[in-house]
This record gives structure tokens, C-alpha cells and sequence, in this order.
């Protein structure tokens, strides 16, 4: 009897113990859409406006995101589909930043000693959008890890990630 209770009392502490690492998994999805969309309440470190054709907002050290710095690229005059969020020097894996369990890899793009990957997101709150991942060269050339949720349409544009890299 007490081999078959603690037997039983094992199976019930490994059964809490992984719903807990799995509930405590990291999703940032939400705290990065609240910085972008201004939710957040946090002044953006630069906020630009060219002629609306492109708007583009710059945190650093953004809250609940543990990243150098957040981007919102949009394009309005094109579409309101036209935007990008791009993240510098990201401390964690691509899909917890996107509340992603499933990159579906699309092809390896590789120019002047830069290499960048991109996926589409199979699931989470961006379900569907793009994701590019890689090491691109800042303007004094040192590499830096980037990563960038682009819409269907941004991805049709053919941007270069190294050009949101200062």
C-alpha cells in the first residue's frame, strides 16, 4: 500500500510541476504590443513622423520586454497593413517575445557576412505574420541580434533589417 501511495504522490507532484513550468513558459507578446501600440504608457525615445509616408517610435530598455530596444515601423499611406516591430539584442528565444510555440521556417537569407531567417508565425497572438531572425551589422559594423514581426505586406517590400540597426 505505501509503494502504490508514493507512486501516486510522485505522479501528482511531476504532474504539478509541469503545468507549472508550462503556465510559467515566457510570452512577451503582450508587453511588447503595449509598447508598440502606446498602451504602455512609456515615452518612445524617438518618435518620427516623414511626411506620412513612414512613422517610426524607438523605446529603449522597453518595460516587461527584455530587449536593448523596441521598434514600431508603419506605413500608412500604403496600407494599414504596412507595419513592423523590431526588436535589438532580444535576451530570450524568438517565439517568447511573439507568444509563439511554432516558427514554420520559410529560407535563410545570407548578404555581406549577415545571415537572417525567416519564418511565419503558426500560432499565438500573431498567428500568421512574419518572423525574421538574425545577426546583421549596425552602421559601425558590429553585429547585433535582431529580430523583426513583419505583416504579409512588409514582407512583400523586401526590407533590409540592417537599415532599423543604428
Amino acid at each position: 500500500m505505501l509503494p502504490l501511495m508514493r507512486r501516486a504522490v510522485l505522479t501528482f507532484a511531476l504532474s504539478l510541476l509541469t503545468l507549472t513550468g508550462a503556465s510559467q513558459a515566457a510570452d512577451c507578446s503582450k508587453a511588447v504590443w503595449s509598447v508598440a501600440s502606446g498602451q504602455s504608457g512609456q515615452t518612445p525615445l524617438m518618435d518620427t513622423n516623414v511626411m506620412g509616408e513612414m512613422v517610426m517610435r524607438i523605446w529603449a530598455l522597453p518595460p516587461g520586454v527584455p530587449v536593448k530596444t523596441l521598434s514600431f515601423i508603419y506605413m500608412p499611406k500604403r496600407s494599414t497593413n504596412h507595419w513592423a516591430l523590431t526588436l535589438l539584442e532580444p535576451r530570450g528565444q524568438p517565439g517568447e517575445f511573439f507568444g509563439v510555440r511554432t516558427l514554420n521556417f520559410i529560407r535563410t537569407v545570407k548578404k555581406d557576412g549577415q545571415t537572417v531567417q525567416l519564418y511565419t508565425l503558426g500560432d499565438g497572438m500573431f498567428k500568421g505574420l512574419y518572423l525574421m531572425d538574425g545577426q546583421v551589422k549596425n552602421r559601425s559594423g558590429k553585429f547585433m541580434h535582431i529580430l523583426m514581426l513583419l505583416t504579409p505586406q512588409m514582407v512583400q517590400e523586401e526590407l533590409d533589417p540592417a537599415m532599423f540597426v543604428k
